[in-house]
């Protein structure tokens, strides 16, 4: 009789111990994909954050922003230049201001992935008007 009351308690603390370590898999397998998840959307942001970044240098380097834009491969829609992609599309807005003494080039590039907005960087030129 005692030998068989200590294989139910050997084969309780098994089932113990079993039920332990599904709970834990479990608990780490979700741990592993919220880190994955972040580390795709993180990535996703440093790609936008480069990209916005190289756009806005191009603008403040170029003569003429809606040119530079059109050699990137831009296309204009309205007021909002656009340049699609894979993970989040690229925008950019233009405004200008006419200065006494030349013109002031804003722009605000965003990189947009749905609805959420990933980036926004904005940007200014100033352009001595040419005599």
């Amino acid at each position: 009789m005692k030998s068989a009351n200590r294989s139910n308690a050997l084969l309780v603390e098994l089932l113990i111990v079993v039920l332990f370590f599904m709970l834990s898999a479990t608990v780490l397998l979700q741990v592993f994909s919220t880190a994955r998840s972040q580390s795709s959307l993180a990535g996703k942001l440093i790609q936008a954050s480069n990209a916005a970044q190289d756009v806005s240098d191009r603008l403040y380097g170029a003569k003429d922003a809606g040119s530079a834009l059109k050699e990137m491969g831009w296309t204009q829609e309205n007021d909002l230049w656009r340049l699609p992609g894979d993970d989040y599309d690229l925008t950019v807005s233009l405004t200008r201001e006419q200065q006494p003494f030349g013109e002031l080039l804003r722009y605000q590039v965003r990189a947009v992935s749905g609805e959420d907005t990933l980036i926004d960087l904005p940007g200014a030129r100033y352009q001595e008007a040419a005599e």
